[in-house]
Parts: C-alpha cells; sequence; structure tokens
C-alpha cells in the first residue's frame, strides 16, 4: 500500500477510533453497575454515578467485554457513515432540479 494512501486511511478513521475508546468506559460503567437486568443496570447508572467512575480514569478500560462494546460502537458507526455515503443520490449541484444529465 502506498504511504499516501495508508495516511489517508488513518486520517479518516481516526474519529472512529477515538469513539471507540471512548465508549470502553461506556461499557465499563455499565459493566460495574449494580443490578440483575437491564432496566436495574441503566437505573443504576444514571442514579448511582458509574458514569464518573467509569470516566474517572481517562484511558479506555482494557477488559474484553468492554474493548467489544468500544468495536462494536465504533464499527456501527462506521458502518452507518459507510452506507449513508453509498446511498448518495446522483444530483447536479447548481443546476436547476430535473435538469436532465444529457441535456446540452
Amino acid at each position: 500500500m502506498k504511504k499516501k494512501n495508508l495516511k489517508k486511511l488513518l486520517i479518516l478513521n481516526i474519529p472512529y477510533v477515538v469513539i471507540g475508546l471512548v465508549a470502553t468506559n461506556i461499557g465499563e460503567a455499565f459493566r460495574i453497575a449494580g443490578g440483575t437486568n437491564a432496566s436495574e443496570k441503566v437505573q443504576s447508572v444514571v442514579l448511582d454515578g458509574c458514569f464518573g467512575t467509569a470516566f474517572a480514569n481517562p484511558l479506555p478500560s482494557l477488559h474484553p467485554i468492554d474493548l467489544l462494546v468500544g468495536l462494536a460502537i465504533g464499527g456501527i458507526l462506521r458502518l452507518a457513515v459507510y452506507i449513508k455515503g453509498k446511498n448518495a443520490k446522483k444530483f447536479r449541484h447548481n443546476q436547476e432540479y430535473g435538469s436532465a444529465r444529457w441535456s446540452a
């Protein structure tokens, strides 16, 4: 792979990596929250301040489940942006709406 292409690939994917690393702390907050089912865990995260505990350390959590949550959130965001970009319609910018492509 060319050096320029690798640099472009890295720069375009940095936001997804950063969001994934922040999402590991969100996964940690839900992992350390008390409760046995999802509604109790959400209530514990919101009311008991598990976010403060999880985000007290700015480094990402290295627990395997937290890393899986971060990878999933970063991947879902990247997939959504990719699908949105692929679904772009072919419009003629700065042209009147309805003008045909084959017109002169």
